[in-house]
Parts: structure tokens; sequence; C-alpha cells
């Protein structure tokens, strides 16, 4: 955290300094967003979404009346809820197939390069559409986990807040899209509102996943007796983000 904080105050005095000598608006955003997984492997599912919200720095390189290079930096916070196949070592039983599922929270520092079209003044109010492509630096993942294997009466067993970074990649590429307004306080002060929807299109998930021979939607216990990781395991993530900001 201390390098984001650190990277954070050097854009901000960089932007400062633009802002004197170019046609440059600054501002600063807290939007929340809804995310969720969005499987590209058989036998992984999407359970359910999660609540998250971004962050940071906007930064508008107005090049013409109505067209503005858009970027900052902004702290993101999504994540989103699956379930997979999966071989787990239980306590005083050994390796057992079942279905392993995952309450992932991601962290990024992601940089947005967008174009933003405007429209002229209307009353107070200036509508924008705006398109584009974000880079996101994956710092920090976690996970509420449980493993699910079938028995006679059923059995389970579950993890809180357990270190995830090892499944995910690095890094996440998006697309970026979005519509919205920004209402003229007073001079160049606006208030920013609007929806924006970020497209993941690279995997997000590092690791292989486990066999399901079977197609049982469970992860099979291989000659070994443990069973191993030798299938594609992909997923993507998305967001829809509500744009509240205010630009100087």
């Amino acid at each position: 955290m201390k390098k984001i904080a650190a990277l954070l105050s050097f854009i901000f005095v960089i932007s400062i300094t633009a802002k004197a000598q170019t046609d440059f608006q600054l501002g600063l955003n807290f939007s929340p967003n809804i995310s969720w997984f969005k499987a590209k492997t058989d036998n992984v599912t999407n359970e359910k979404t999660s609540l998250g919200f971004n962050f940071g720095i906007i930064g508008d390189f107005n090049i013409a009346d109505n067209y503005a290079f858009s970027t900052g930096l902004n702290i993101v916070t999504i994540g989103g809820e699956i379930s997979y196949p999966f071989v787990q070592e239980v306590d005083q039983i050994g390796s057992l197939s079942g279905r392993k599922t995952a309450d992932i929270t991601l962290k990024y520092v992601e940089i947005p390069l967008t174009l933003k079209l405007k429209t002229n003044e209307i009353g107070y109010l200036t509508y924008y559409g705006q398109f584009g492509f974000g880079l996101g630096v994956n710092y920090d993942a976690k996970a509420d986990v449980s493993f699910a294997y079938p028995s006679t009466t059923g059995g389970s067993v579950s993890a809180k807040d357990v270190d995830y970074k090892d499944d995910i990649n690095l890094l996440r590429a998006s697309l970026i899209v979005g519509l919205g307004a920004e209402y003229n306080l007073s001079g160049n002060t606006s208030f920013i509102m609007g929806i924006t929807f970020n497209n993941g299109f690279t995997n997000v998930l590092s690791e292989d996943g486990y066999a399901d021979d079977n197609n049982d939607g469970l992860g099979d216990v291989d000659a070994s007796g443990k069973g191993s990781r030798n299938k594609d395991f992909k997923a993507i993530n998305n967001y829809i983000l509500l744009n509240l900001g205010i630009i100087f």
C-alpha cells in the first residue's frame, strides 16, 4: 500500500503541474460497482455477484471542444463467487473428489485509457460517451472457500479469508464503455455521474483445473490417489460501475 500511496502522490503532483500548462482537468472519483465472473471452462459456475468500489484520480486532456483523452489511476475492488471441480486432502480421510466454492475479492491498480466524446453544454449539463481500454495490476486476492464432497451423510470443509494470489493472474486487461453527464457547479468545476461497463477479456485465473473425466461436476482422483491439475481453467471478470466524481 505504501507503493500505491507514493504512486498516487506522484501522479497528483504531475497532474497539478500539467494543469498549469495545458487544457487539463483533474478530478477525484469514488464509485460503487457490481462484479461477477464469467466462466470459459466446462463445469465452472458463476454462483453470485459481488459489491465493490473504485476510487482514484481522473485526468482529462481536452484535445478539442468536444473531445478529451481521459485517463487516471484507480484502486479497484471487484470479485464474485465461483464453483469448480476440485480434489482436496481431508484430514483422517485422504484425497477426495468434490467441488470447491470460492467467494473471491480481488484488488487492482488500474489505469484507464479512453476517449471521451462530449456534447456542448445544455443548461448546466454536458453529456458524454466514453470508450477505451483498461489495464489492471493485481496486488491482493482473498477468498472464503468451501469444499464439498459426496459421502453417505455429505461432507464439507471451509476456510475464511484465504490468500488466493497464487490462483490469480497478475494482469487484467479490459474494454471500457460508458455514458454519463457532467453537471457544472462553478467555472471549471463539475460533478460527474454515469454508468460504465468494464468488460475483462483476459483470463483472471492462473492455475490449471482438476480433471472431471466422469462429467459429474466433481474433480477426479487419478491413479496416484491424489488428482492433478491438468485442465484449462479460465474465467473473466466483468463489472458495472456507477461513476460518481468531481473534476476541476
